[in-house]
């Protein structure tokens, strides 16, 4: 026979800045993550272990801002690739940890274009 255990679960903003780094790669267009160099104007391609780097999470009383910073291919549609980053992120972290898209706000900022040949 089964137990019901009531009890609240959180998950913490760098489990959110996993998810939400793993669900933009898999987007089309999206070559990495990238993290800005303190002092410089430059930034810098992140490994894949390394994603939740390129993703800041805060919470307020409105709710959840994910802000994600993304290296895109040369020559797409920025506009579709980041409607479409935006649209998969939400959908993972409602689908993983039971975010309420309602309560969530997505900021993409394309910090540089690359090559996918480079």
């Amino acid at each position: 026979m089964s137990e019901t255990i009531n009890g609240s679960l959180s998950v913490s903003n760098d489990v959110i800045a996993d998810i939400a780094g793993y669900a933009a790669m898999t987007c089309y267009g999206v070559v990495g993550m990238a993290e800005q160099l303190q002092g410089a104007e430059s930034v810098r391609l992140l490994a894949g272990q390394r994603l939740r780097k390129g993703v800041l999470v805060s919470a307020d009383e409105n709710g959840l801002t994910v802000d994600l910073h993304v290296v895109l291919e040369s020559g797409v549609n920025m506009k579709s690739v980041c409607h479409n980053l935006s649209s998969s992120v939400a959908f993972t972290l409602q689908e993983i940890a039971q975010i309420d898209p309602a309560s969530l706000k997505i900021g993409i900022h394309i910090d540089a274009l690359k090559s996918r040949l480079n």
